[in-house]
């Protein structure tokens, strides 16, 4: 979650990690990929794994990064897709089982 001044402050839970696909119009990727772990897959356009819960990162997101538009979506497993950015499905397969 994000606390004073834009720092992110860790979160201990029990929750399963989680893949979210965010689109964060003009957000600062090197700030958001600094701070969860993230890869960029194309303009504007994340996969998150995270334990945070769907609002969690939605506020932690728009508190880090102030995009002009937002958008956090969780994903049951890693997606198929053609056409991202190098070494996103390598990114993807580091984390799933699929």
């Amino acid at each position: 979650m994000a606390g004073a001044a834009g720092s992110l402050t860790a979160v201990v839970t029990d929750d399963p990690l989680r893949f979210y696909l965010v689109y964060a119009q003009a957000a600062d990727a090197q700030a958001l990929q600094a701070s969860f772990d993230a890869v960029w897959l194309r303009d504007d356009l994340f996969a998150v794994h995270t334990r945070m819960t769907r609002s969690e990162l939605y506020h932690a997101v728009r508190d880090l990064c102030v995009p002009d538009a937002l958008l956090v979506a969780p994903l049951a497993a890693h997606p198929k897709f053609r056409g991202m950015a190098p070494g996103a499905l390598k990114w993807f397969k580091q984390r799933s089982n699929d």
